[in-house]
Order: C-alpha cells, then sequence, then structure tokens
C-alpha cells in the first residue's frame, strides 16, 4: 500500500496547489480594487430604462444608433499613493443589465465624522455612457456634472449642486435640484415637463411642448425660449421680489398686479405654470415655428 500512497501523493500536491491558486485568483477577482478603467456592454430593447446613482464626478449620456447600451468607468484620484489605494478598494462601482433595464450605481467610501471631514485627496468617478436613442433615464446624484444628449425618452433627474446639461432629446422631463445651473436645449416636450430648483439659474430652449410645463425656482431665474406660434394658458405667480417678462402679448383675464398673472398667448394650449421667489421669470420668443 505505501508504494500506491506514494505514487498518488505528488498528483495530489499538484492538484491541491492548482486549486489553491485558481482560488487566490478567484478571490482577487473578487476582493480586489476595481481597476481604474473598465467597461461593460449590454444589448437592450427600445424603449428600456437606464438607471444611475453617483454622488459625484460626471454622469455623461449620449444616444446612439443601434440596440446596446455601453458604460465607460472611469476611477479619477489624485493624491498619495497609499489614500489611493484604500480609495480604490473601497469605491465600488456596480453595474448590471436586462433587456429591458441597465443598473449603474457608485458606492463611495462611507465618512463618519463629528466635526467634519477632511481629506488630502481629490477623487471621484466619472461616467460616460452611451445608450441607444431610444431610452428612458432615471439619474440621482448629490453633486455630479451632468450631461445628456441626443435621447428620444423620458428623462427624471434628482439632484444638489449638479450643473446639469440636456441637448437635443424628446420626451418629457422632470427635474428636481438644488443650486448650480440648467440648461435645456434643443428639447421637445412629449408630455410633460416640470423642473423645480433651489438657487438654480434656469434656461430652457423647447421646439415644443405638449400637456403642461411647471418651471419653478427659489432665488433663481428662469428663461423660457418657446416658438412664436405656440399656444399656451399662462398661470404665473412671484413675490414683491420677483420679476416677469414676456415678449409674447398675452390676452389677460385679470390686471397684472405685479405678483400674479393669468391669461392665454395665441389662443391658448400648454399649460404653463410658473412660480418664482426673489427671482425673475422671462418668456420669450425663438424665429422658430411649431
Amino acid at each position: 500500500m505505501i508504494p500506491h500512497i506514494r505514487r498518488i501523493t505528488p498528483l495530489i500536491v499538484v492538484t491541491t496547489l492548482i486549486a489553491a491558486g485558481i482560488a487566490r485568483a478567484q478571490g482577487q477577482g473578487t476582493d480586489a480594487a476595481q481597476p481604474e478603467r473598465f467597461q461593460r456592454n449590454f444589448n437592450v430593447n427600445p424603449g428600456s430604462t437606464l438607471r444611475v446613482e453617483n454622488y459625484k464626478g460626471t454622469i455623461h449620456i449620449t444616444g446612439t444608433p443601434g440596440n446596446q447600451v455601453v458604460v465607460k468607468v472611469f476611477k479619477r484620484f489624485e493624491g498619495s499613493e497609499a489614500d489611493r489605494k484604500e480609495w480604490m478598494q473601497n469605491t465600488k462601482v456596480s453595474v448590471s443589465g436586462e433587456s429591458d433595464r441597465v443598473e449603474v450605481k457608485v458606492a463611495y467610501p462611507s465618512q463618519n465624522c463629528w466635526l467634519g471631514c477632511w481629506t488630502h485627496y481629490e477623487a471621484a468617478v466619472e461616467l460616460d455612457i452611451q445608450v441607444p436613442r431610444q431610452t428612458n433615464l432615471k439619474i440621482d446624484g448629490y453633486k455630479p456634472d451632468i450631461k445628456i444628449a441626443s435621447l428620444q425618452g423620458d428623462i427624471r433627474i434628482d439632484s444638489y449642486k449638479a450643473p446639469m446639461s440636456l441637448d437635443s432629446t424628446t420626451g418629457g422631463i422632470h427635474i428636481d435640484t438644488y443650486k448650480d445651473t440648467i440648461k435645456l436645449h434643443n428639447v421637445a416636450i412629449r408630455g410633460d415637463l416640470h423642473v423645480s430648483s433651489y438657487k438654480a439659474d434656469m434656461i430652457v430652449d423647447a421646439t415644443s411642448l405638449d400637456r403642461s410645463a411647471d418651471l419653478s425656482s427659489d432665488r433663481g431665474s428662469i428663461v423660457l425660449r418657446v416658438p412664436a406660434n405656440i399656444g399656451l394658458d399662462v398661470d404665473y405667480e412671484g413675490s414683491r421680489r420677483a420679476s416677469f417678462h414676456s415678449d409674447f402679448p398675452l390676452n389677460t383675464q385679470s390686471s397684472f398686479s405685479g405678483q400674479s398673472l393669468r391669461g392665454t398667448i395665441n389662443k391658448g394650449g400648454t399649460r404653463l405654470r410658473l412660480r418664482t421667489t426673489r427671482g425673475s421669470v422671462s418668456l420669450e420668443r425663438t424665429s422658430g415655428s411649431l
């Protein structure tokens, strides 16, 4: 029996070492920090939904031909090598997808600070995502730079201190934000337009409006630019420290008190609700027509 055991022992040892090596490699793939840059691709159906959650950094989304979602991730870090290693390992980017949805979620290292947090580095995750043109978006971010272009779908954004730019989109838009700037350029609204902000300046260049448009700002400016022949039912309210301007002649239902106004433009149409506190509202006419 002893010779037999000696013959199989090397095989057992080699097999064990190989298995251990595979286990270590698999463990590194699971537990080690994600690479600085990586990419994930998904095939989806038209009308699918992309959900993105990123506390800071960037969220840049562009509509492209085809049926593929391409998520490019860049974990940007500027600081010492020791801090870099810890931050890279503890910053997790989860990317998952099915035929009707793709989800991207960034989890940053938690900081439990009693009297405040001070770090000696600058770090964030930058997301550059390509999607089919017919895609719906749901975005949640504290202060990322948000850019969206060339989409046909509904867009919802909840943010705080996040500068945002939407260009050449078609669909409904719902934005709730705080501070910074909101720029909507060449947007065709299908459904509802809703933008609510606090201490944020917004500029909306709309080629068309649909059922309703609701724009409100506390201590920020509102500029809405629409085609000359658009029909609107205007409902404006402001405070004594607010101002209202319109390039369009309004058929008013009552005299303008300086704080409220009800009236129609071009015999009425889209319900346009405008609210401001200590800000300005400007309804401007573009050269185009519907």
